[in-house]
């Protein structure tokens, strides 16, 4: 086992490390419950783990070689995060938080995530379709992997599925059960299979307002519109 720790002790994760030169960089501060795991069954890997970080049940995986899992500071995640493919990166944003995300790469590329998102249960992404479609014709694939990437202050709720080449810009609120295939602006809120905006000029806030406060400041009688059946937030 040729894990090199950097910065403190393990904070209660396990490691298993099957392949060589990976290395584990983990805050003194750093916390885990819920036996979480980190997996390496492939060769010169990094996970970076950040000050005040609780990881709660979850595996971090690193199926692969070359490549990078860095997670911010403050964050409290839940869940799976997978790299399965050389030359793969999950990036993950200071104050972030999930109730149980799946983040996976079974190709080479990115998941970048902003800073202060929230993701609630049964959030799903991946870089890949997993399987290839080819032109009958020419035998082209017609659905490489691409990159994903979520911008700061961003909630996904409840069951939420983001696609390859998905990009969410920042302070958008993405509804429950939907699916994001393509270009979400900043500031909308988006719903539907696939999302679609129905809603700009928004953000939001991880407290309870009233229906007549936002963001510390009273709203004119009848100037917003209530947003009922947005979702199951955190």
């Amino acid at each position: 086992m040729e894990v090199a720790w950097v910065g403190g002790s393990q904070g209660g994760i396990s490691v298993m490390d099957n392949g060589h030169n990976n290395q584990v960089d983990i805050a003194p501060d750093f916390a885990c419950s819920g036996g979480a795991r980190i997996v390496f069954n492939g060769n010169n890997n990094h996970v970076i783990i950040g000050e005040e970080t609780v990881i709660s049940a979850g595996l971090i995986e690193m199926r692969n070689h070359d490549s990078v899992i860095r997670i911010g500071a403050n964050c409290r995640l839940a869940g799976s995060f997978r790299c399965r493919a050389q030359n793969t990166s999950i990036l993950i944003g200071d104050c972030t938080t999930t109730m149980m995300a799946h983040l996976s790469l079974h190709e080479a590329g990115t998941i970048t995530i902003g800073e202060d998102c929230m993701f609630s249960g049964d959030i799903m992404m991946d870089v890949s379709d997993m399987h290839s479609i080819l032109d009958a014709e020419t035998g082209a694939r017609l659905n490489p992997a691409q990159d994903i990437e979520i911008g700061d202050h961003v909630w996904l709720a409840q069951g939420v599925r983001i696609m390859k080449g998905a990009l969410i810009g920042q302070h958008s609120v993405i509804g429950s059960r939907s699916m994001v295939m393509g270009a979400i602006p900043s500031h909308s809120l988006a719903v539907g299979v696939p999302a679609r905006v129905v809603r700009s000029g928004i953000t939001w806030d991880r407290r309870r307002l009233g229906a007549k406060k936002m963001l510390g400041t009273q709203v004119t009688e009848g100037m917003l519109e209530p947003l009922d059946g947005i979702s199951a937030g955190e």
